[in-house]
C-alpha cells in the first residue's frame, strides 16, 4: 500500500485552531503510529506524513488586499519537498464578513494600520475567494481530496477530517483574545513608535479584557455583510461541486493511511 502524505492548512487570522491542532498532533505521536500514520511535523518535509502548516497559503503579510494570490505557488514549492503524493489537504474557511475583520485585528496587533473603514470599499470589489484558493491547491497539490471545513470548527472535527482513525486527545488550550480597546491602545502606540515585548502585550489584553467594550474597531454594516454571506455561500457551491472536494468532516471517512 503506497504511503501519502496529509496536509492541515491554517490560514491566518482563522483563530485558534491551528494551534489546537498543532498541540494535539504533537502530543498524540504514539497513538498516530497506532493508527498506521507516520510522524506528524510542521511544514513540509520528507520524514513526516502528517503535515501542518500556517504559511502555505499565505499569512499576514499578504495584506487585507491580496487573498492569498500566491497560494499556487507556496503549494508548489511545498509539494516539491515531499517524497510521496498527497492523500488529504484539510483547509477551514472563514466567511468573508467575518474574516477580513479578524485579518485587520490580527495585523493591528503588529503594526500602525489605517482605520478599517476606508478599506471596506476595496474588498467588497474582490474578485478572488475561497474558490479559486481551493481550485490553486488542487491544481499545485494534485491531492486525493481537499476536505474544507466552514468555520465554526472543532478541534475534534479537524482531526477527524485529518487523521481518521486515530484517537488523538484534542488539545483546546485557553487562548486569550485580544479585545478592540486593546488593539485600539496598540494601534496608539503603534504610532508612536513604541513596541512592548509579547508578555506586556498579554497583560495589556488581560486588561482591557475586564474592561467595557465600544464599537467593533473592525466590522462590515449589516448591507455588506449580507452581501458578503451570500457569497461565501457561493464559493461553497462551487468548491462542492468541484471533483476530489468534500464540504465538513466525515467521520467514516477513511483514506489510505500508509
Amino acid at each position: 500500500m503506497s504511503r501519502h502524505h496529509h496536509l492541515f492548512i491554517a490560514s491566518p487570522a482563522s483563530g485558534a485552531l491551528g494551534a489546537q491542532v498543532a498541540r494535539s498532533l504533537a502530543s498524540g505521536q504514539a497513538q498516530l503510529a497506532k493508527a498506521g500514520y507516520g510522524e506528524a511535523v510542521l511544514g513540509p518535509h520528507r520524514n513526516g506524513q502528517i503535515h501542518l502548516d500556517a504559511k502555505l497559503i499565505g499569512d499576514v503579510s499578504c495584506g487585507l488586499f491580496s487573498f492569498f494570490e500566491q497560494a499556487g505557488k507556496n503549494a508548489m514549492r511545498f509539494a516539491r519537498r515531499l517524497d510521496a503524493p498527497i492523500g488529504r489537504v484539510v483547509i477551514q474557511t472563514l466567511p468573508y464578513d467575518q474574516y477580513y475583520p479578524m485579518m485587520w485585528r490580527h495585523m493591528a496587533t503588529g503594526r500602525a494600520l489605517k482605520p478599517f473603514e476606508g478599506a471596506v470599499a476595496r474588498l467588497m470589489e474582490r474578485p478572488r475567494g475561497w474558490a479559486q484558493v481551493i481550485a490553486d491547491l488542487h491544481a499545485a497539490l494534485a491531492p486525493q481530496e481537499i476536505v474544507v471545513l466552514p468555520a465554526p470548527v472543532l478541534v475534534e472535527e479537524a482531526l477527524a477530517a485529518l487523521v481518521p482513525g486515530a484517537r488523538l486527545d484534542p488539545r483546546t488550550p485557553p487562548q486569550l483574545d485580544r479585545p478592540d480597546s486593546a488593539i485600539a491602545m496598540l494601534q496608539r502606540l503603534h504610532r508612536a513608535n513604541v513596541t512592548l515585548d509579547p508578555h506586556q502585550i498579554q497583560r495589556l489584553a488581560a486588561f482591557h479584557a475586564r474592561q467595557p467594550q465600544g464599537a467593533p474597531l473592525a466590522a462590515f454594516n449589516a448591507i455588506d455583510s449580507v452581501k458578503l454571506r451570500k457569497r461565501y455561500a457561493q464559493d461553497m457551491d462551487q468548491i462542492a461541486a468541484m471533483a476530489r472536494t468534500r464540504i465538513g468532516a466525515d467521520l467514516d471517512f477513511a483514506i489510505a493511511a500508509q
